[in-house]
């Protein structure tokens, strides 16, 4: 009885065409993924968190906006706004983003979260002598 054989397992192209292919999708551009807005954990308020890119990466940048709109639908304009990056269970140093206002009720600022994982971004809004903050879940890759 004579063995089978199987010529392309044994052939250099049929080696390196699996590595090649790899390489191939690896290396390939990766796709723009537009802003993304979510929507506070505790439903606190009409606060508005906006990030772009919409699948942050660890260590890239990435712009936090918010929007907040007072009880009467107008914008709350003239407060201070910060993002406080954070990830839930695990201890780590302060990451906060001062947000600058770019129009009326809308402030923006840029920060980066420092490695892959679910974090919190807790958005606080100081108006006059009112302190109120909400708090975003972002899963970082």
């Amino acid at each position: 009885m004579t063995r089978p054989r199987c010529v392309l397992l044994r052939s250099p192209l049929a080696l390196a065409l699996p590595v090649v292919l790899l390489l191939l999708v690896g290396c390939a551009p990766k796709p723009y993924t537009p802003a993304y807005t979510v929507r506070p954990a505790a439903k606190k308020g009409r606060i508005f968190l906006t990030f772009s890119p919409a699948s942050p990466r660890a260590l890239d940048p990435v712009v936090f906006t918010v929007r907040v709109v007072g009880t009467d639908n107008r914008p709350v304009a003239g407060a201070r706004v910060t993002a406080n990056l954070t990830m839930p269970g695990m201890e780590m140093p302060p990451n906060t983003v001062a947000l600058t206002p770019t129009a009326p009720g809308t402030y923006t600022g840029q920060g980066r979260f420092s490695m892959p994982d679910q974090w919190a971004v807790t958005v606080t809004i100081v108006d006059k002598a009112r302190r109120t903050s909400a708090a975003f879940p972002i899963t970082v890759r």
